[in-house]
């Protein structure tokens, strides 16, 4: 049994330094990856926090019905998110492209295809992200500051799924392949300490 449990223990301290160099390598793709949107930083092993820019953008999606175009607008008026990466679902990270530009719905034809891309994140069943959400309509409305967080309404709220956007689909595509990664990395890791910590007792 002890010599099991040392077996265990030293391939522990062999396979978590390099899950915490692989999440470190995911970040920072991440985190390059959004550059342009917003900013992203590690908060601890398993845990980012995401900064979009502010005012977030209003989005804009057409849907067709008997031959009818309608829209559909919606925003993410998010300050941050701080995600513990183990509770992501990474079956359920999704991408779709949404038009930003206030004069698409007006130029629109069938098959145009949006100029932002849109990424969905959900966490695990019962599991939900801490975020600071904003007023985006006071905020687009403020002068010259410096302001106050409370003057464009900043307050806290949870949510079980975020989208975040971005301008370049190929960007969207990496922090995707590089979040999946990540997530998949520090459940590994956070199911192989809770094994070792099983094994001692």
């Amino acid at each position: 049994m002890k010599k099991s449990l040392l077996f265990v223990l030293c391939c522990l301290s062999f396979v978590l330094p390099c899950a915490a160099q692989n999440l470190a390598s995911q970040f920072q793709s991440m985190k390059n990856a959004y550059a342009s949107s917003g900013n992203i930083v590690m908060l601890d092993d398993h845990t980012i926090l995401i900064e979009p820019k502010m005012p977030a953008p209003l989005c804009a999606t057409p849907v067709n019905k008997d031959g009818t175009t309608t829209w559909i607008y919606y925003t993410f008026p998010l300050a941050s998110i701080v995600v513990p990466l183990a509770s992501v679902d990474e079956n359920l990270i999704a991408e779709d492209r949404v038009f930003t530009d206030p004069e698409a719905p007006k130029a629109y034809k069938p098959g145009d295809v949006g100029d932002t891309t849109m990424v969905a994140i959900a966490g695990e069943s019962g599991k939900q992200f801490h975020t600071i959400t904003y007023d985006r309509e006071k905020f687009t409305h403020l002068g010259p500051g410096p302001h106050s967080s409370a003057s464009y309404g900043q307050a806290p709220d949870d949510t079980e799924a975020f989208a975040i956007m971005f301008s370049d689909r190929a960007a969207a595509r990496e922090f995707e392949v590089a979040l999946k990664e990540a997530v998949i990395l520090a459940k590994a890791q956070a199911n192989a300490q809770a094994k070792a910590q099983a094994s001692l007792k």
